[in-house]
Parts: C-alpha cells; sequence; structure tokens
C-alpha cells in the first residue's frame, strides 16, 4: 500500500513496502517546470536523507518519459523481470 509521507500542492511523494524493499512514487499534480524541479528535487534529497536506505522504483520499459525521470533523481537500473501480469518490468535503485 502506497503511502504518502510527503505532500505539497504541487506533488505528492509515497513510500510502499513490499517484501522488505521500500518504493517510492511520486504524482507531480502541476505543470512541469524549473522550479517544481528544483523543489521535488529538494523534498527528495530530504526524504532520502532522512530514510536512509536504498530505495527502489518500478518501471515499464515502454516508458521513456519516467526513466527519464528516474535518471534525473539519480536512480540506476537494477534488473528486469515479467510480472504475474505478464508484463515486463525494470527494477532501478537509489542508494
Amino acid at each position: 500500500m502506497k503511502v504518502p509521507v510527503l505532500t505539497t500542492g504541487e506533488f505528492i511523494l509515497y513510500l510502499e513496502e513490499l517484501e522488505g524493499v521500500v518504493f517510492i512514487h511520486c504524482d507531480v499534480t502541476v505543470k512541469w517546470t524549473k522550479e517544481v524541479k528544483k523543489r521535488l528535487t529538494k523534498a527528495f534529497e530530504l526524504l532520502s536523507l532522512e530514510y536512509g536506505k536504498e530505495i527502489f522504483a518500478l518501471h515499464t520499459p515502454e516508458d521513456k518519459k519516467h526513466e527519464k525521470f528516474l535518471k534525473m533523481f539519480d536512480f540506476s537500473y537494477l534488473r528486469s523481470f515479467t510480472g504475474t501480469d505478464g508484463k515486463d518490468y525494470d527494477v532501478y535503485i537509489w542508494r
């Protein structure tokens, strides 16, 4: 279950624990701008420092916009797998 850990008027950051691994999710609720990116970057830095452990992100390979977003926040590709739904997924990690 995704739990919102930081909510602003521009974005929501969620953490989700699944089998001992923590995944991050992000909803941007406004138009993407340099200023929004700056505030989200600062929020992510604070969250990751406070959390202090590896954070994972689930990615669908065909979503190039999401992949760019993950790389912007220094996530690295970890591995791929096929889900129970038959679709391919990538797992990214932030350390």
